[in-house]
């Protein structure tokens, strides 16, 4: 039997700064996987110059897509998934980073569990509340591109809940949901709910960002984050800021200006 093929899809924005993606990149260099992968980009394109696959790292280990922009990094994993023939998907964003070893093979191993659907580093869980009484508190949280046939709405679960009827998913009873900036599904599981829901604007994006949980679940599996707290493995600035500097490199870099100053 051929052994199952690992791919980490991961999106890229052009208009974002490159050296974004090479850290990342770099980051899955330093430290062990604990099984094989290939490396599949998908690049959202405004038009600008196409990534230069030469400046960067495991470039021979590395497959460059792209697509007109649309959907976000999740209309860029949509792509991905479907150009690949892997067995198994982790899904990246170009500003995540890689927090430690054995960072693949902590998703692989868990998504032995048939029942498990779809695994994640962070897990929504204060939406995991009935629609209705979410509606109560998130309503008046207005946000750009919360529309409802162009028209736009104040209540933003209320915009949520028109795209994932229109797209044609159950919501279930609540919102519980992982965040769509690290994912990782079996194949199987991608064809069983043919695959990612793509919004066009902010409003729909993260209407797709529950409807993808929604659809796994909605589907007979259960959703889970793969750590015991979340950002585990993997990390992304926005909502895993890096650690303050221990004392230690405190002083250090107390010294390193004095020395740049003058001062005795």
């Amino acid at each position: 039997m051929a052994a199952e093929k690992n791919c980490v899809v991961i999106s890229y924005y052009d208009q974002r700064d490159p050296r974004e993606l090479v850290r990342l990149l770099r980051s899955m260099r330093k430290f062990k996987a604990g099984a094989d992968y290939e490396i599949l980009i998908v690049v959202n394109s405004t038009g600008k110059e196409p990534l230069n696959q030469r400046s960067l790292p495991l470039r021979d280990r590395i497959t460059i897509i792209s697509q007109p922009n649309h959907g976000y990094n999740i209309g860029a994993w949509e792509a991905g998934w479907r150009y690949t023939d892997a067995d198994s998907l982790l899904f990246l964003q170009q500003e995540c980073s890689i927090r430690r070893a054995g960072w693949l093979q902590a998703f692989l191993e868990k998504s032995q569990d048939p029942s498990l659907g779809l695994l994640g580093e962070s897990r929504n869980s204060a939406w995991a509340v009935p629609w209705q009484n979410l509606s109560t508190y998130e309503r008046f949280y207005e946000m750009p591109e919360h529309e409802i046939d162009g028209v736009a709405v104040g209540d933003r679960v209320k915009c949520y809940l028109h795209h994932l009827n229109a797209w044609g998913i159950d919501p279930g009873y609540t919102a519980d949901h992982l965040q769509s900036l690290v994912l990782f599904a079996r194949r199987k599981v991608l064809e069983a709910i043919d695959g990612f829901p793509v919004g066009k604007n902010y409003g729909e994006a993260i209407a797709s960002e529950i409807g993808i949980s929604r659809k796994v679940v909605a589907a007979g599996f259960r959703l889970e984050q793969v750590g015991p707290q979340a950002f585990t493995w993997i990390r992304h600035p926005q909502w895993c800021p890096a650690p303050a500097p221990s004392l230690k490199n405190k002083i250090l870099r107390s010294l390193r200006l004095r020395k740049l100053v003058g001062s005795d």
